[in-house]
């Protein structure tokens, strides 16, 4: 049946139903209070407008302009790019194993995705 819909409705169907789980051990497990202030909120607004659609949107645009595989690979890069921001905004500090782990990342995930025109 979802093959029927479109990739953004059932991204919407995907987001309602981890919402409402969550809320369910929200209510089970916690005392439900949210302090709706202005940070709140544009703390949301900019994680369900920005990282939800935003990366869903730049998800779908790559896999259309290139194989699955090549795109999946770029998720990799993710947990060294985050240490990185933290690094740069967060004052984390990164270690020598860390660096090594982000270049062997960096090249596998460059050998996985480099054109192979010429072999």
């Amino acid at each position: 049946m979802s093959g029927n819909l479109a990739l953004s409705v059932n991204n919407a169907y995907q987001a309602i139903g981890g919402c409402l789980f969550n809320l369910l051990l929200m209510f089970i497990f916690e005392n439900a209070y949210i302090n709706f202030t202005t940070s709140f909120i544009l703390g949301m607004s900019h994680q369900i407008i920005l990282v939800s659609f935003g990366a869903f949107t730049i998800l779908m645009f790559l896999i259309k302009r290139g194989t699955v595989g090549k795109t999946t690979t770029l998720f990799f890069l993710v947990p060294p790019t985050s240490a990185v921001m933290a690094w740069i905004f967060l004052n984390e500090q990164l270690t020598f194993t860390d660096i090594i782990g982000f270049l062997i990342t960096t090249v596998g995930v460059f050998i996985a995705t480099r054109d192979k025109k010429n072999g």
